[in-house]
């Protein structure tokens, strides 16, 4: 996952966002992070905007100081399972059944849950998140209540939403999505997803 981070902001560079040198007089750098660890210099001030716009359409937020010129991204790990069936046992146990890898036909009702597992979530008072399921076509077809957390003292949690006698009307891939923002952030932004397909 780091690889395909440095390689985003390699691109970046190259295509001009921001190159070594290419601070204008008076302009403050950038200074870009990852997990704790430097991952590019010396990227012009201006710049930053570009940059968090790329960042948050491959699933990440931006942590940007303009005082100090750092920039921290942070990319929740996110996992997510469709299955037909997730029970909790009286001991905590959580129980998988059947991974949903695809239907044969359309417009049949069908009933499935979706696991999410989130660890390095943002750390915030108030982040919030939501599932979608996305037709073929790119149309919402059902939209999973917002779910609300604090991370400010733990930032790995998990939490299941239930689709019951969702019409599926429509051959092809359609996808699962898990989307999150937090704080005064207005726009959510798509942090992971999982697939499966409807038809031969």
């Amino acid at each position: 996952m780091k690889k395909r981070w440095l390689s985003a902001l390699v691109v970046l560079a190259v295509a001009g966002v921001g190159s070594v040198g290419s601070t204008a007089l008076g302009e403050g750098e950038i200074r870009v992070f990852l997990g704790g660890e430097r991952v590019a210099t010396n990227l012009p001030a201006s710049s930053a905007e570009p940059l968090e716009e790329v960042i948050n359409s491959m699933g990440g937020f931006v942590d940007y100081d303009e005082h100090t010129g750092k920039l921290e991204i942070i990319k929740p790990n996110v996992n997510i399972l469709v299955l037909e069936g997730i029970q909790q046992t009286r001991n905590k146990t959580i129980v998988f059944s059947n991974p949903v890898k695809g239907y044969s036909d359309k417009d049949v009702p069908r009933t499935f849950n979706v696991f999410v597992e989130v660890d390095e979530a943002p750390v915030a008072k108030d982040l919030r998140m939501r599932v979608e399921l996305i037709a073929p076509d790119g149309k919402t077809v059902d939209r999973g209540k917002e779910w609300k957390y604090s991370t400010q003292n733990a930032n790995s949690f998990y939490f299941s939403e239930p689709f019951v006698s969702t019409k599926l009307d429509k051959y092809g891939t359609y996808k699962v999505q898990v989307l999150m923002k937090y704080d005064h952030a207005k726009d959510y932004i798509v942090v992971g997803e999982n697939t499966f397909t409807v038809g031969r």
